[in-house]
């Protein structure tokens, strides 16, 4: 199971017990915790919808420990580094040299 399918299946269960709390704590007329089990089924969507399909990469272990030397030298986050990284990639394959840092 790769990362995102882990992801989506983790809101998928956050929202399914949401419900199901919900549907329970209406027939008993708890109207407290239909809030709760409601504010948290809509939180739970957002997050299936916010996170659930955004997709994982895999870098090899000798490119992150490059991206945390470089990042550790030039004191920025990895992050930054990787996406400086990948941009000088992307300019080389389709021939934008004018654009690489």
């Amino acid at each position: 199971m790769t990362p995102n399918r882990r992801t989506r299946a983790l809101w998928f269960g956050v929202v399914a017990a949401a419900i199901v709390g919900l549907i329970d704590a209406a027939t008993g007329r708890t109207w407290d915790l239909v809030t709760v089990f409601g504010i948290i089924g809509l939180l739970g969507v957002l997050g299936l919808v916010r996170f659930g399909g955004r997709a994982t990469l895999s870098v090899r272990t000798d490119l992150a420990r490059w991206l945390a030397q470089r990042a550790a030298e030039g004191g920025e986050p990895v992050h930054r580094v990787a996406d400086r990284a990948v941009a000088a990639y992307r300019a080389g394959i389709i021939g934008d040299d004018e654009r690489q840092p």
